[in-house]
């Protein structure tokens, strides 16, 4: 009985039966498969211009690959080697059939062959589906097969919101056909083994009687009607989950989000871009009362979240007072970070932390002491509610000082503040804060928020101690991070004022060009607001601003860029190794060697993105290579400035630009989190060898 049991991967008292009993390591492939046998229709259709329009040989070689795909899907559980060589020759044939629309798109090509070639060694990788997937690699035939072709349905159809605008019958067909296998293959596998999971059965028919009433008013409208079976697709990919075998308990789902503080931190700000886009597409967020679409709403809520000030459609007229208000909230949380928030949350609700969920948050905060660690998160939260309500109340009296009413003062005070201090960029006029030029006041509050956003907590609560010379001891990081960011706006100030000054300056008065100039020092590195015409900008003034926007400000504050502090240590390395010392001072602090190997990984791999990022811009727009590098910075960077280049993006291109801002926030601390978890690996006693370098 404890044999049996094992192999079907139930408990005692509820044994799957018949079909759903068979166990393949090849059953969410097999999934994969079915879902795709429509896919060849829309290689063909990108090759010649539809199957109307092809050659009967062309005709005849997509039936024979579809035919394939579904041979290769019902045989691969039960005959694994004549499913693996049905799919490869499937694959094969799918990628000559495309072949001449991918040599007019090179980088498509590139993708292509990439994914391919991935399929084709984790196909051909005895054991392992071509998803490795946890919890799938022995499982129920029924239970993979829904799950695999729900989770390939689901990536067709993003595939689709987001590359291909103009969305024709064709592709609701083929689209709708995915969405269509794998809900056929849910309900088999749910009236399949009923009885051993009666509750999951129930959720996905919950799901599948609401794609129905979403259905109905969508009528007429074919691509949403057919998208209406996307939370049947999503059930299914959640309710089809692994069951543990018998004896072995199952951790829960949140346990490893929450043991990662990298995975955990990806996931909030990934859910919160998420969940923004679906509002921000809502009709009711859009000034025109029509949806603005999947793309740009992903865009603007990414944007938000990670704080950048990106933008593509104009936040003042585009947007109503809702979508304007979901806004302003995904800049909040994104600024300060979900963890803040459910720290302090948990705080007041008299409940204690788990202690893999204490030592995430301590690690997404800074926290050295976690017995401080509520403390910490108060403070962050009380230094934030107080600096943006001061500003809100400041900027309201200059803006009704403008000429604005007072209800529409006071909104604009409340975003703007909010805006500029978690660094956003974000602003209810049209033209930033260009009408503001002639008014310093409000250049200089936007600018002060600006800066206390940009530098971490700790900086900022450390300014009182070190003006008074408190026998309190300061961090060297507070230190340092109060120095860079002091040096870097004292020298953009000079730079931009001395190569601009007869450039886009020449226009102001004296006192006005000085104040304008300080401005766009500050919020150069990250804010992303501009009094100025940034086209304007001469060369140097450009250079510089690459430069500095790929800094960024201080880490544990709202701002991004790969951060004042590892420039710093960077550049304070090769001071002391010009001086011959083999250690790093600073502050009477010894820097420990570890923390030379993390700036130089930061800087390194932030490079390299903006590289990427920068050939794919390049290979997929029509834009010079100027404007490209400055809108992939800006991204990288979550800076939000831009001289033109946002606005000429097409699908593609706000891909990729959404999914620069996306790394540009989490990347940096990811990485950092990654390292810093990864224990140092003992020497092996290996011969030394100096390598020459430089």
């Amino acid at each position: 009985m404890a044999r049996t049991v094992e192999a079907t991967g139930g408990s005692a008292g509820e044994q799957p039966r018949g079909a759903n009993a068979r166990r393949s390591p090849f059953a969410t492939t097999s999934g994969v498969l079915l879902a795709s046998v429509a896919v060849p229709v829309i290689v063909l259709d990108g090759a010649v211009g539809g199957p109307t329009e092809a050659p009967p040989i062309l005709l005849v070689t997509t039936a024979a690959i579809s035919l394939l795909l579904l041979l290769a899907g019902l045989l691969i559980t039960r005959l694994p080697r004549g499913g693996q060589v049905a799919a490869t020759l499937a694959m094969v044939g799918g990628l000559g059939l495309g072949a001449p629309r991918l040599v007019e798109r090179p980088l498509v090509c590139l993708a292509v062959l990439v994914a391919g070639t991935a399929g084709l060694v984790s196909l051909w990788n005895v054991g392992a589906p071509l998803l490795t997937l946890a919890r799938t690699r022995v499982r129920p035939q029924l239970e993979g097969r829904a799950q695999g072709a729900a989770i390939q349905s689901i990536l067709l159809w993003l595939l689709w919101v987001f590359a291909d605008m103009d969305r024709s019958a064709l592709d609701t067909l083929v689209v709708g056909s995915s969405l269509v296998v794998s809900a056929v293959l849910g309900i088999a596998w749910s009236v399949g083994g009923w009885r051993a999971h009666r509750g999951r059965a129930l959720g996905l028919l919950a799901a599948l009687v609401t794609a129905g009433a979403v259905a109905v008013p969508l009528w007429g409208q074919w691509w949403w009607t057919m998208s209406g079976l996307l939370p049947v697709a999503v059930s299914i990919s959640v309710l089809t989950r692994g069951r543990p075998r018998s004896g072995v308990q199952q951790a829960s789902w949140w346990e490893p989000l929450l043991g990662r503080p990298e995975r955990l931190f990806v996931g909030t700000f990934a859910g919160l871009s998420i969940g923004g886009a679906f509002l921000l597409a809502l009709p009711q967020s859009s000034a025109s009362g029509h949806s603005i679409g999947l793309l740009d709403a992903l865009f603007t809520s990414t944007s938000a979240v990670c704080v950048t000030g990106l933008v593509v459609l104009d936040t003042s007229a585009d947007f109503d007072g809702f979508g304007q208000a979901v806004i302003l909230l995904l800049i909040q949380v994104g600024g300060l970070g979900i963890m803040t928030f459910s720290t302090t949350a948990l705080w007041a609700l008299g409940r204690r932390m788990s202690l893999r969920h204490e030592g995430a948050v301590a690690s997404l905060i800074s926290a050295q002491d976690r017995g401080h660690l509520f403390a910490t998160a108060r403070r962050i939260l009380a230094l934030t509610a107080l600096a943006e309500a001061v500003g809100a109340l400041l900027l309201t009296a200059a803006f009704v000082r403008h000429g604005d009413r007072l209800l529409t003062a006071l909104w604009r005070g409340g975003f703007t503040s909010v805006s500029a201090f978690c660094n956003a960029g974000f602003a209810l006029q049209s033209d930033s804060l260009v009408p503001y030029q002639h008014s310093p006041f409000v250049l200089h509050v936007v600018g002060l928020l600006i800066i206390l956003g940009g530098l971490s907590p700790a900086a900022v609560l450390a300014v009182p101690a070190l003006v008074q010379r408190r026998p309190a001891p300061v961090a060297a990081q507070a230190k340092l991070c109060l120095v860079a960011a002091a040096v870097l706006l004292g020298l953009g100030f000079l730079f931009v004022l001395a190569f601009e000054w007869q450039g886009s300056l020449a226009g102001l008065p004296f006192a006005d060009r000085v104040h304008n100039a300080w401005f766009q020092s500050v919020t150069l590195r990250t804010a992303g607001f501009n009094s100025i015409d940034l086209g304007a900008m001469r060369p140097p003034t450009f250079t510089l601003m690459l430069l500095w926007m790929f800094i960024g400000g201080s880490p544990g504050g709202t701002a991004g860029g790969v951060k004042t502090t590892t420039v710093t240590v960077l550049l304070l390395s090769v001071v002391h190794a010009i001086r011959g010392r083999s250690t790093l001072e600073v502050f009477g602090r010894r820097i420990p060697e570890r923390t030379h190997s993390k700036a130089a990984m930061t800087v390194t791999v932030a490079a390299t993105a903006a590289i990427f990022a920068l050939l794919a811009l390049e290979l997929t727009q029509r834009m010079p290579t100027r404007l490209a590098a400055f809108e992939v910075v800006s991204a990288l960077g979550t800076v939000g400035l831009s001289i033109g280049g946002t606005g000429a993006l097409d699908g593609v291109g706000k891909a990729i630009i959404t999914v620069c801002m996306f790394v540009g926030r989490v990347g940096g601390l990811t990485l950092l989190m990654f390292l810093s978890s990864r224990g140092s690996v003992p020497a092996l006693g290996r011969p030394e060898e100096e390598i020459d370098v430089g």
